[in-house]
């Protein structure tokens, strides 16, 4: 029989808000349920990993559930590949009820066949045992900085988001702010927002500032006289131009737009504009192309923090400048690894 639990409360979980593909999107995170079935299909990639889970309901009838859970990219960071699933086990799982599909769940804690539990997002807690699969997040950096002696001073490395610190609202969400001080048409445009239908960033697209939320690594190199700024969501890179005129007059208009920077002291202060991106973030913001962006990126005295501000103007949303922040932190031994999206799924 099929086990459902609904759980009326919050469980300090993944949100991701303004990043990639948001949980909160397809799956209430008020609504919490509980199956137990049959593995019947792996799907191992990014944006999410997707479990489908054979059940038995009530009437004897066979019930199909969706299930989407970490990033492969955040399983490997785990210690944990492929083999830890296969069709035909039987598992427990646990997670945020999909919102238009009621057989659809972000997965939160999986009960493996030998016992151990995956705890399937960086801040969910253990559900069933104190034995688990895997490594969170935070004890992996951990054990990365813990175990070096290197010291690196400096921008060119690659930073990563803090496993141990949670966002906004005990989520993952770094940069965004609750309210702003928004235009009387961009109260109007987001009073239209549909999440889904008018969503992009769930099929794999971003742009301009959203994806400066993301939560994977990101990595600063120089190229001849300019800087790459390469971000693992998304296998995103952006070209920053330094010493350049900061208008580009559209030639590079894109969705991460044209960025020129320049060097105040050990800070690289990065100024952005033609940015071709219909939404300022995933609460149904619309930006125009007059959006002008200014970030700054500086590193701490001791080289273990990467301090990061941003300044949002665009006189059609925004009745003064918005000023954002978040930080990363240096993990020694930490790459950007491929990313390569993969979203298909219209029946979450």
């Amino acid at each position: 029989m099929t086990r459902i639990l609904t759980l009326l409360g919050a469980l300090a979980v993944y949100a991701a808000a303004g990043a990639h593909h948001s949980p909160n999107v397809h799956f209430d995170r008020s609504d919490i349920v509980e199956i137990a079935g049959t593995l019947t299909e792996i799907e191992w990639r990014n944006p999410h990993t997707l479990l489908i889970v054979e059940t038995v309901g009530d009437d004897g009838s066979t019930v199909v559930w969706l299930g989407e859970t970490r990033a492969s990219t955040q399983l490997a960071r785990a210690g944990l590949g492929p083999d830890i699933f296969h069709v035909g086990d039987a598992l427990l799982m646990a997670g945020f009820r999909g919102r238009r599909n009621p057989h659809a769940m972000f997965v939160t804690n999986v009960l493996l066949t030998d016992g151990r539990e995956l705890v399937a997002e960086n801040l969910a807690a253990p559900r069933w045992t104190q034995t688990l699969a895997g490594t969170a997040l935070a004890d992996y950096q951990a054990e990365k900085i813990h175990s070096s002696s290197a010291t690196v001073t400096g921008l060119f490395r690659v930073w990563s988001r803090d496993g141990s610190v949670s966002g906004a609202d005990d989520t993952e969400r770094a940069l965004w702010r609750d309210s702003y001080p928004l235009t009387e048409q961009a109260r109007a445009d987001q009073a239209t927002w549909d999440p889904v239908a008018d969503n992009p960033y769930i099929h794999c697209r971003n742009g301009m500032p959203a994806i400066m939320d993301q939560g994977y690594p990101l990595e600063f190199v120089r190229d001849g006289d300019d800087i790459l700024l390469y971000l693992e969501e998304l296998d995103t890179m952006r070209r920053i131009h330094m010493g350049a005129d900061v208008r580009a007059g559209g030639a590079d208009s894109s969705p991460y737009g044209h960025s020129v920077g320049r060097w105040d002291g050990d800070t690289l202060e990065v100024t952005t504009t033609d940015i071709d991106w219909p939404w300022f973030d995933q609460s149904g913001i619309r930006q125009t192309d007059a959006l002008h962006l200014v970030e700054r990126f500086t590193p701490s005295a001791d080289g273990r923090t990467l301090n990061y501000g941003l300044t949002a103007t665009d006189p059609a949303i925004f009745t003064e400048p918005v000023e954002l922040g978040r930080t990363w932190i240096w993990v020694p031994g930490e790459a950007i690894r491929p990313y390569n999206c993969e979203w298909d799924r219209e029946d979450l």
